[in-house]
């Protein structure tokens, strides 16, 4: 059965999350692109699951960093 792209973005993010629940969009990029994803700019393929990732940008930070975070259910 074929992985859909979703189903190795929540992989991706899920295996980058760090202890505060967010990970780094830069991190997973990487593993999205070792897993043959074609997505060309990050941020704007994100958006396409914003029912599922939840993202947000640090900007004290320079320069600044973004984090995706899986959207649980309440």
């Amino acid at each position: 059965m074929e992985t859909t792209d979703r189903e190795v973005l929540m992989e991706a993010v899920a295996d980058c999350t760090k202890s505060d629940g967010w990970a780094n969009l830069a991190e997973v990029g990487v593993v999205l692109r070792s897993k043959n994803i074609k997505y060309g700019k990050l941020s704007k393929f994100i958006l396409n699951f914003s029912d599922i990732i939840e993202t947000k940008i640090d900007t004290t930070r320079e320069p600044p960093v973004a984090y995706a975070k899986l959207i649980t259910e309440k």
